[in-house]
């Protein structure tokens, strides 16, 4: 039984691309772009949802009373719930992950409507700009599960800004998701992508950590916990407070090519 989760219909996932077609481009802006974002600390503040509905799912699915807790910040759910199964005494079995997955399907958008959260500064700005941009590619670069990352993006209206993403159930570790991305990418536009027009938007190191593996630009936001000087050590070519200055973004992501600041 494979652990990869139902691929989600409105956005093509990076196994199942609608079209191979090279889109119309602005030849003012260059070659077309591919933008990808994060969603948790990056698009969103679920002020701690996931986690909450992991915890309810150990407790009654698997009458755990008191379960422990992994670091989520960055990392993808395949490998969290492997995490999680083995750290709370379980075996980490194909069968034990999807009773988990479903079990936390099952209470996150509970957890969304309980917790409030919000969309984070700038971010309806900037996708709605760069929906409008012909040759410009809005897609997802997620650790989030198909299923939950729809459910938290439905939650707060941003789910149809949205073309294709790379979740959470290609890979363990972050870095894991670089070649089923660069392989989204190239279906996507039909040919090979130069790394430059690729790129990642995030939050965390570990966002930083995929985007060098792709050879790809990072711009890293501030906005999920990591100051700016972290996030520019760990390689992002700039660092920014939040998205909030939607022109000066679309500047950076339409003319900067280098991997650099």
């Amino acid at each position: 039984m494979s652990r990869s989760s139902t691929a989600v219909p409105a956005v093509e996932t990076a196994e199942q691309p609608r079209s191979t077609a090279v889109p119309a481009v602005d030849s003012r802006l260059g070659p077309p772009r591919y933008v990808l974002f994060d969603i948790d600390g990056t698009l969103i503040d679920s002020q701690g949802a996931g986690g909450a509905a992991l915890s309810l799912a150990l407790v009654d699915e698997f009458a755990i009373a008191n379960p422990r807790s992994v670091p989520l910040h960055g990392q993808t759910d395949l490998g969290v719930f492997s995490r999680l199964l083995s750290l709370n005494g379980l075996d980490d079995t194909a069968e034990n992950f999807e009773r988990l997955s479903n079990a936390y399907f099952a209470r996150l958008p509970q957890e969304l409507r309980r917790r409030g959260g919000r969309v984070l500064p700038g971010v309806q700005g900037i996708l709605a700009e760069l929906r409008k941009i012909k040759g410009c590619h809005v897609g997802l670069l997620t650790g989030n599960l198909p299923i939950s990352a729809q459910m938290k993006l439905e939650h707060f209206g941003l789910w149809d800004a949205f073309d294709f993403g790379i979740f959470g159930d290609l890979g363990a570790q972050r870095p894991d998701l670089s070649a089923p991305t660069i392989a989204a990418v190239n279906n996507r536009s039909g040919q090979e992508v130069p790394p430059e027009c690729i790129i990642v938007i995030g939050d965390t190191p570990l966002d930083v950590a995929l985007a060098r593996a792709m050879r790809a630009r990072c711009l890293a936001v501030c906005t999920g916990g990591f100051a700016g000087d972290e996030l520019l050590a760990a390689g992002a070519c700039r660092a920014v407070d939040d998205l909030s200055d939607t022109t000066d973004l679309l500047n950076w992501i339409f003319t900067q090519t280098e991997l650099s600041r």
